[in-house]
């Protein structure tokens, strides 16, 4: 019987999945050391519900393990859908925050760029995109801040007002199969020539920090857990600095370092994690305390 250098782990133990946050998640093993592969590398028993399945990279695998899972084809929103929430930027929270941090053409820059629309589900709420590689669009985060701080708005419960267009549009059957904020902007064609890639957590840090860093080409994880494999591997080639939050320096380094043994090359920097600020913080809010302490002298 032949003997595959990888496979899932033939055992009840089960961990978080790194997708949809279920402990529903099998993690590949190296058959001679029997150890895990890299958090990112497995699959999530929710077929359905979530469907998430990462392989080990180049390697051989037991084909009889991975025959039980089925492959979900991701499914994509129509380009029309997107351009039709480019309007009532008037209204959009979220732009009358940025006017009140850089000039309007520096606004309409990054509107353009990170193409951010205006959704309908709460007044004044705004449409993060997420465009592949490919320009294919994958999903649409919906999301409320006020326009007087840019802080997420809160339901009675302290909940961020959050929702996403295949919700509001009640598509069922839509197989939602996630990217990185912002990806759309790199041309792998000119890698080595475009402008390093900065990572951070949230897609309103993103678009703020291109405001006041435009050297760098800013994208974001959508979440603490989006530093995995499947996301990055568009941007696997280019140079990628990782800009955590306050107190999740520690598991984006190490994240870092597993998918940097896959060929990676990607550096999380330190800077705000050695700082005084509070947990939680990210480099958006330091720009942006430090523009409002230079206002006020």
């Amino acid at each position: 019987m032949k003997k595959y250098k990888y496979s899932l782990e033939n055992s009840s133990k089960k961990f978080v999945c790194p997708s949809c946050g279920k402990k529903t998640y099998v993690r590949y093993i190296d058959n001679e050391t029997n150890n895990y592969l890299p958090l990112e590398t497995g699959r999530c028993d929710r077929e359905n519900a979530c469907g998430y399945h990462q392989r080990p990279f180049n390697e051989l695998i037991d084909k009889v393990v991975l025959s039980i899972t089925p492959t979900l084809e991701t499914s994509y929103h129509n380009e029309s859908l997107m351009t039709n929430s480019f309007k009532l930027y008037n209204l959009n929270n979220l732009v009358l925050f940025l006017k009140n941090i850089a000039s309007e053409s520096e606004v309409n820059r990054v509107v353009s760029e990170y193409n951010i629309g205006t959704s309908k589900r709460w007044k004044g709420a705004t449409v993060f995109w997420q465009i592949d590689n490919l320009k294919k669009i994958r999903h649409g985060k919906i999301m409320l801040f006020n326009p007087s701080t840019g802080k997420r708005v809160k339901n009675t419960e302290g909940k961020s007002l959050i929702s996403s267009v295949r919700s509001e549009l009640k598509l069922k059957d839509f197989n939602l199969n996630q990217c990185l904020f912002g990806l759309h902007l790199i041309d792998p064609s000119l890698k080595g020539i475009n402008k390093s890639i900065a990572l951070v957590e949230a897609e309103k840090t993103a678009i703020i920090m291109s405001l006041f860093k435009p050297e760098y080409t800013w994208l974001a994880t959508g979440s603490k857990s989006g530093l995995k494999y499947e996301f990055l591997l568009p941007i696997k080639e280019f140079h990628t600095v990782a800009f955590p939050d306050k107190s999740e320096f520690n598991d984006w380094k190490k994240k870092a370092d597993e998918l940097n043994g896959f060929g990676f090359n990607i550096e999380v920097n330190d800077w705000l994690e050695k700082s005084e600020y509070q947990d939680g913080t990210d480099l958006a809010d330091v720009y942006l305390a430090n523009l409002n302490t230079t206002s006020d002298g």
